[in-house]
């Protein structure tokens, strides 16, 4: 049986990685930054550690009785200090990836939804809604622009429907019809049909 709690976990990441060739070059572009970054600095302060530990022992090495002890314990904080960066360069690593995928997700989402629009466009299905963007996405203002066009290319066939419904009446009217006359009111119609379809009329 099909636990629905990890369908939910598949839907969920799956809808977040709308475009993830995209989504996951970026995130591993950033992450390649920042864990370079992370090891460079996470180094040198391993290396700090270490040499502090040296020059520590090696003045405690006029007290015979103690050296032994604080050479035991210095090396402990240098392990919990390695440690503690390779925790982290984990963190590191998990944090910027889950924010890399849900940033870039606020940057896909928005063209994922563009392309949906373009693709009932090509099809002629022109909704009376193109939709709209979720508080946060990016690309507000290129989607403000899709809109009006969108919108704009609406209007615009709606009244070539109106037009078309317009002239179709006036040849019907017309008591006699030449056979071009019908040919071209059967185009027309086609055409006026096209257009109330992909209006959903």
């Amino acid at each position: 049986m099909t636990n629905p709690d990890r369908c939910q976990q598949k839907r969920k990441l799956r809808n977040y990685l709308l475009d993830a060739s995209l989504q996951l070059r970026y995130t591993v572009f950033i992450l390649a930054v920042a864990v370079s970054l992370t090891a460079v600095l996470g180094y040198r302060i391993y290396v700090a550690t270490q040499e502090t530990t040296r020059v520590v022992i090696m003045t405690a090495s006029v007290e015979p009785s103690t050296a032994h002890e604080l050479e035991v314990q210095l090396k402990a904080n240098d392990r919990v200090v390695f440690w503690w960066i390779l925790a982290f360069g984990v963190v590191l690593v998990v944090t910027v990836t889950a924010a890399g995928i849900w940033m870039t997700h606020k940057i896909v989402g928005p063209l994922y939804k563009i392309g949906l629009s373009f693709g009932r466009i090509r099809d002629n299905k022109l909704a009376s809604d193109s939709g709209k963007l979720r508080k946060g996405d990016q690309l507000q203002a290129f989607h403000a622009a899709f809109r009006e066009m969108y919108d704009a290319l609406r209007a615009r066939v709606v009244r070539d429907n109106a037009v078309l419904e317009k002239a179709l009446a006036a040849i019907a009217a017309e008591p006699s019809r030449s056979p071009a006359l019908e040919a071209a009111a059967a185009e027309l119609g086609q055409l006026q049909r096209d257009k109330a379809a992909s209006l959903n009329l």
